[in-house]
């Protein structure tokens, strides 16, 4: 069984015949799938074309419907998350923004060859497509050089691009004037949003400036006025701004929830927009607006009984002889209120045997930390592990704090084996694999890509996998609805309600009042803090040269209250270990708290593995992985990263002493050679 809650759904694309035929078929038999038709939807865009048809997104797919509204037909937009689509001038083609894991990029879909093709190199991640009216180039944002978000032109029959701004921050949603001439496009720089218009033959002028966002810009046919989005303390309004002189601006549409999508204009009087979970249309010297009904027809496995996951053990390996004890000023134990204090933490083999006040331990090893901070070792729920990854690079990840890691890698076994013992000390490393993989041992996490279709087909699969108490990663939101898997990857990004609403697709695809389980992959180059971390001791153990890449248009948030976090570095792009630091600072800056950040990285990611009682606390019964932090972790999410000292496996490990190792092992690469313009260099040790 499967859920999602209401930060953000995508969805899934077929054609509308297939699905049709689909749907009929299912219906005779013994059915996976359950019709639903929706009549709203969740932070929806539009557009019209030339000759009078409405395209909109809803739950990552491609719809188009008659201009008054009515039955929404599906296109084959492809198997990743679609959104904001916009027609071509002579309404041929629909390009669009789709994202993958770590990316997003543009796609053209073509009408009469009923096909999509990608648009651009592949390599950066672009966004916010809108077509020149002569049908023949497009403007989007992109960052691809070091100057933020610019704005590039693409030529759509050569595939040739090239930059059109290069100001300091980002400039993005650019729109141009019908006659092609005027560019209008939002700039971000210090903290303050500009609208800012670029007449044909003259200098980028600033328009109005704002410390609050201003967003989704758009023109009136006629040229005369331009309507945006303005971010007030009390919500959003569509504003106009007369371009007379001096320049007047007036709010135009105050609906109670205005989704940041722009206005579009189906002639000089009439416009189309979306708010409050609906189509909107109104006139242009009216107040009032009426709804375009709408009616998609989808499809989504129908609902199964929860079913009880089995318990699995983790392995301990080279387990030591003896007793140790663990003492500091605090401890946090994972699983929430605060800090507890003057405590001794007891430890047999490779196991916590009890928590006790502190008192005099004639005859045991005392590890008296003092003034420090104890924290659950952190758990890595999704990680990348370069192919060469060897014996030294446990060490480094251990003096990051991270005790265990879910990646996959073809010597998992191996690794975790090696870095258990006392002389090389590392990570746990847990198997990951791919759904289609053909290994038959049974892995720690199973990870599932493509479109709706290819996740009914692993349906049976997944279950089967569930049931042996294995969690199965959807990595994208397609595959989750066609499959039941229990993990969806990627939160951020994943559009929702502003004013937090749930409407009727975010129900659908909920199913249920449980919350979804989100693997996070937050953090790209805006999250706060990255260039501190990108400079600290522990960058410089792993290599020092990776340069996150811009993933996301702006920052992410997350509803905490929502939704079960668990900490996941891969889509961030970092290696192990710093990814995982980056995570922290990513969900801090969503809106977690520091203390609901290192649940992510502790009990959720412990709980989604089916190991809550084994890892991820400072418990009774619990494996002895811990980190001493210098720092108040529960008030700076960031001190987490000034490790101190490490218990893995029972053992005790100075970060000092873990740089010792380092230094002492022969000199090696520990990480493969990225692809082209990744972002990331390859960097010896």
């Amino acid at each position: 069984m499967w859920t999602l809650m209401d930060i953000s759904p995508c969805g899934w694309n077929v054609r509308a015949k297939e699905m049709a035929m689909l749907l009929a078929a299912l219906a005779c038999c013994e059915s996976a799938l359950a019709q639903v038709t929706l009549t709203e939807g969740s932070d929806i865009s539009v557009d019209v074309s030339a000759d009078g048809r409405i395209v909109m997104d809803l739950l990552g797919g491609i719809w188009i419907l008659p201009l008054k509204g009515g039955t929404a037909a599906a296109i084959d937009a492809g198997p990743l998350p679609a959104e904001r689509p916009r027609w071509s001038p002579d309404a041929t083609g629909i390009v669009f923004e789709a994202r993958s894991e770590q990316r997003s990029g543009l796609y053209l879909y073509d009408l009469a060859s009923d096909e999509v093709r990608s648009l651009g190199e592949g390599h950066h991640s672009d966004r916010q497509p809108e077509w020149h009216p002569d049908g023949e180039r497009i403007v989007f944002s992109s960052q691809r050089r070091d100057t933020g978000l610019d704005l590039w032109e693409l030529d759509v029959p050569t595939g040739v691009s090239w930059r059109i701004t290069s100001l300091p921050g980002d400039e993005s949603e650019a729109a141009w004037s019908a006659d092609g001439r005027n560019l209008v496009y939002v700039s971000y720089h210090d903290d303050r949003w500009a609208l800012m218009l670029r007449r044909f033959g003259e200098a980028d002028r600033v328009l109005i400036t704002s410390e609050q966002r201003l967003s989704a810009p758009s023109w009136r046919p006629d040229g005369s006025l331009v309507t945006f989005a303005r971010e007030t303390g009390d919500g959003v309004s569509v504003n106009m701004l007369i371009l007379s002189d001096p320049l007047l601006e007036r709010v135009l549409i105050d609906d109670t929830e205005l989704f940041n999508a722009p206005v579009v204009w189906i002639d000089r009087q009439q416009m189309l927009y979306t708010a409050n979970n609906r189509i909107r249309t109104r006139q242009f010297n009216s107040w009032v607006s009426r709804t375009v009904p709408f009616r998609a027809t989808v499809g989504r496995p129908v609902a199964q009984a929860p079913k009880t996951r089995p318990v699995r053990n983790v392995p301990v390996i080279d387990e030591p002889d003896g007793k140790l004890v663990v003492r500091a000023a605090r401890l946090f134990d994972g699983t929430g209120g605060g800090y507890r204090e003057g405590l001794d933490i007891l430890i047999e083999g490779g196991r916590i045997v009890a928590i006790e006040p502190q008192q005099d331990r004639s005859g045991s090893v005392v590890v008296d930390m003092g003034d420090l901070t104890v924290l659950p070792g952190f758990i890595d729920g999704y990680a990348s592990l370069p192919a060469t990854a060897d014996e030294r690079l446990g060490p480094a990840l251990l003096s990051c704090g991270v005790t265990t890691l879910i990646a996959a890698h073809g010597d998992a076994d191996a690794l975790s084996r090696r870095w258990s013992g006392a002389e090389v000390p590392g990570p746990r490393v847990l198997e990951a694999r791919p759904a289609d993989g053909s290994d038959d041992t049974v892995p720690w996490l199973v990870t599932l890509s493509g479109d709706m279709d290819s996740g009914m087909e692993q349906q049976l699969a997944v279950e089967q996998w569930q049931q042996q108490g294995v969690p199965v990663l959807a990595e994208t939101w397609q595959a989750a609805l066609g499959s039941g898997a229990s993990l969806l990857l990627g939160g951020a990004a994943l559009p929702g309600s502003r004013g937090g609403h749930q409407y009727r697709d975010m129900k659908l695809a909920a199913g249920s009042s449980e919350p979804v389980i989100i693997v996070s992959g937050l953090a790209d180059v805006q999250t706060p803090g990255l260039d501190a971390l990108l400079a600290s001791r522990q960058a410089g153990l792993l290599g020092d040269s990776f340069a996150p890449v811009r993933r996301f248009a702006g920052p992410p948030r997350l509803d905490s209250g929502k939704t079960t976090v668990v900490l996941g570095s891969k889509p961030n792009g970092l290696p192990a270990g710093l990814g995982l630091h980056a995570e922290f600072r990513a969900l801090a800056a969503a809106g977690l708290t520091p203390e609901q950040a290192l649940r992510a990285a502790g009990v959720n990611a412990a709980s989604a593995l089916g190991v809550g009682l084994q890892l991820g606390r400072i418990a009774v019964g619990s494996l002895a992985d811990l980190v001493i932090v210098d720092g108040d972790p529960l008030a700076d999410i960031e001190t987490a990263l000034n490790v101190v000292g490490v218990v893995r496996n029972g053992r005790f490990f100075s970060t000092i002493g873990l740089i010792d190792r380092i230094r002492k092992r022969p000199s090696v690469e520990l990480f493969d050679k990225p692809p082209a313009k990744s972002g990331l260099q390859r960097v010896p040790l």
